[in-house]
Order: structure tokens, then sequence, then C-alpha cells
């Protein structure tokens, strides 16, 4: 969602699109995040991701009767194999980092987990829109 310029227009096409009883489904990170990313990579996050409750807006106005829920999952990640991960940019987020800014986070990020097994939470929203069902009319 957050590579979208106006997701609320996307998402109003999209629920255009189904028939009937039809669903859309979002999944997307939470508007925060717990990985073991260097500070001003999590404050970006936080800047540039939708909060998920925008969503269930969007759908709503779109004529959708929409929900959210979470699901998380712990992760144990080797701490070398992850910072190869976040200087790959494994996140688009990261993207936005320049290479030099990636070492001086990933510097950051060895200060701040010595441990050689990261443990964190990955958290996903879910956000699931149903069209009413309009086939009993007219029957």
């Amino acid at each position: 969602m957050h590579h979208l310029p106006d997701p609320a227009r996307t998402l109003r096409g999209l629920a255009g699109r189904l028939a009937a009883g039809g669903r859309l489904l979002v999944v997307m990170l939470p508007a925060t995040i717990q990985y073991p990313l260097f500070d001003s990579a999590l404050r970006r996050f936080e800047e540039l991701q939708p909060d998920p409750f925008g969503i269930v807006e969007h759908l709503t106005a779109a004529g959708m009767e929409a929900g959210l829920s979470h699901v998380e999952h712990e992760l144990r990640i080797d701490r070398d194999r992850y910072f190869g991960m976040v200087r790959a940019r494994y996140m688009s987020l990261l993207s936005t980092f320049s290479d030099h800014e990636i070492e001086k986070g990933i510097e950051e990020m060895r200060a701040s987990h010595p441990e050689p097994v990261l443990v964190f939470p990955d958290r996903f929203a879910f956000v699931l829109g149903e069209l009413p069902d309009q086939r009993g009319e007219g029957e």
C-alpha cells in the first residue's frame, strides 16, 4: 500500500471490479514494527507506512464491509545473515538510504544486538473487505 500514490482511489477501483459478495484482502505490515533495524530506518518506516485502520476506512468508503486482524510469528535469524539482508535492502524502505547510511545503520545494529541470533516478532495486518451479496434482491 505504501507504494501507491492514492490508496483510496486504487482500493475504490479494485472494489468496483468485484462481483456482489466479492472479497478483497490487503496483507501489509502494521504502522509500527519491532524489527532489529537502526533507529532512522524504524522512524522512516513509521513516517511512510499507511495505518491499516486507514485501509479499513478506504474499503468502507468503497462500499465494502471491512475488518482488520493481525497475525504474528516469531522470527529467529542469524545476526550476520540479517545484516546482509539489510545491506541488500531486503525491505523497499531500505532503498531510501545511501550505502553510507546503511553501513552506519548496520554498525548501530551491531552495537544494539550483540546476540548471534536475532529473535523478533514479524506481525502482519490483514484487512478484509467484502461487498454485500446482492443476489437475494428481486428473487
